[in-house]
């Protein structure tokens, strides 16, 4: 919102524009668009109550297509579309970790630190959210697989590395920060947008503006790296808490 700095559900946004009860829910996963289209096997997850049992496993095999594409139902639409945005700020992370060559256990570690962070975002903003959400394919499967093959983590490399071609130590302006990130969304995604960057904004804002930037260090570097210019090796100083 942003007037109050409150992140919104885009699920309770249509829910509200729809009228007459109608019920919003929500796929996310650990679903890369390019092997789900070739037939790789994978799982997603599927948020929503849509009426009674029946009606819910009614719309759940919609979706599910064995034995390639396996769609488990939870009741989580709050939390499942909440880790689907906060996932591709962690990416930024781990995109930056690999443009630093500092190797698997620094990332894991930083996988570690971002899924509590996104918890605890989720709790903390959120009605309703279940700490087993986290353990489905909306919250740690499409963590892993997007902080390992998306465009958000590709594009944090590439950003570390263009900035380190200049100085190890710099520290950048916000406007060529901006200016980078465009320059690379342009050059590697052929069309397709970044996420991760906007919703580093928003959520950095919303913390902000709730006072709450010390309760999540990981996310507060992400953002000051990606957009305050602070030298992209200060990532473990979001780690290390």
């Amino acid at each position: 919102n942003e007037t109050t700095k409150m992140p919104l559900l885009i699920s309770k946004t249509i829910e509200d524009q729809m009228g007459g009860g109608f019920k919003c829910g929500v796929l996310m996963g650990a679903n890369v668009a390019n092997e789900v289209a070739m037939g790789r096997i994978c799982e997603s997850t599927l948020a929503g109550c849509f009426g009674n049992d029946e009606l819910n496993e009614q719309t759940r095999r919609i979706f599910d297509e064995p034995p390639n594409f396996h769609v488990a139902r939870i009741a989580d639409v709050a939390g499942a579309e909440a880790c689907g945005a906060l996932k591709n700020v962690v990416a930024l992370g781990a995109g930056f970790v690999d443009g630093l060559g500092l190797g698997g256990n620094t990332k894991a570690a930083l996988l570690r630190v971002g899924l509590l962070e996104m918890a605890k975002f989720c709790a903390m903003f959120f009605d309703g959210v279940e700490q087993n959400t986290f353990m489905q394919s909306c919250g740690v499967a499409d963590l892993i697989t997007t902080c390992y093959g998306g465009r958000n983590r590709k594009c944090a490399e590439e950003f570390t590395k263009r900035r380190l071609q200049n100085d190890w130590m710099a520290v950048v302006d916000p406007e060529s920060c901006e200016k980078l990130w465009a320059k690379i969304e342009q050059e590697l995604l052929n069309g397709q947008k970044l996420q991760g960057t906007h919703c580093c904004k928003e959520v950095y804002d919303t913390l902000e503006s709730q006072n709450k930037l010390d309760s999540f260090p990981l996310f507060a570097m992400i953002y000051q790296i990606a957009f305050r210019g602070k030298v992209v090796s200060e990532i473990t100083d979001g780690i290390l808490v």
